[in-house]
């Protein structure tokens, strides 16, 4: 099992709160974005990349990305342009697909009473429609998107739950959202199923690697709540 706990038994035994992050995890639309990306760097007179070599790039926002690349400019009309062209993308028919996992695992955690709590820099209209379509949107508790912040999201989930930060843990594919985890003072779980490959999770020394949700699963199971 490739499981790497750091964290004490005697805390993880505490587990009440699961949150999980939504791109990566349980929605793939690495696809999708790398195409939007791919046309804005276009749009501004780049040269596309190809896939193997995007995905280690990329960053906690499109911006980062863009200017990474070489594209300055308004953030936020930067950021406008490439909803736009994300959006039609979409409309094309490149479409996110959910992991073939997700809805048994979210099934099994809301069937013993852990429904998951989301949060994404995704809007949470979209993180909805995504789940309805999905089939999950039952087994999963509250949505919290547009967040920008995701030490101060996870914060905000432990408060509105009446959960201590040491009782909760998060799933998410980046090591920024391994980083968050550690700010927020919650059990952090890298998933190596999106944007970052596992040596880059291992890197960030999380509480678990974990290579599916299915993984997940098998090793949670053992540390929540009696």
């Amino acid at each position: 099992m490739s499981q790497k706990c750091k964290a004490s038994n005697e805390n993880s035994n505490r587990i009440q709160l699961i949150t999980s992050d939504w791109s990566g995890v349980i929605s793939d639309d690495r696809k999708p974005v790398y195409e939007s990306n791919m046309r804005m760097l276009e749009a501004h007179g780049k040269n596309r990349i190809s896939f193997a070599d995007w995905l280690p790039r990329t960053t906690l926002t499109p911006i980062e990305s863009f200017a990474n690349q070489g594209i300055i400019g308004d953030p936020k009309a930067l950021f406008d342009e490439y909803r736009n062209v994300y959006a039609q993308v979409k409309r094309e028919g490149m479409l996110p697909t959910v992991y073939p996992d997700s809805k048994e695992v979210l099934k099994f955690l809301s069937g013993i009473g852990y429904p998951v709590t989301i949060i994404s820099s995704h809007p949470s209209e979209h993180l909805i429609e995504e789940a309805s379509e999905y089939g999950v949107k039952d087994h999963i508790l509250s949505f919290l998107g547009n967040v920008t912040d995701k030490t101060s999201g996870l914060l905000k989930i432990c408060l509105s739950m009446s959960e201590t930060p040491s009782n909760a843990i998060y799933l998410g594919d980046t090591i920024y959202d391994i980083r968050a985890a550690k700010k927020a003072g919650v059990h952090s779980v890298g998933v190596a199923t999106g944007y970052h490959v596992r040596e880059r999770l291992v890197n960030e020394n999380p509480d678990f690697v974990v290579d599916s949700l299915t993984e997940f699963q098998s090793t949670i199971t053992k540390f929540l709540r009696k």
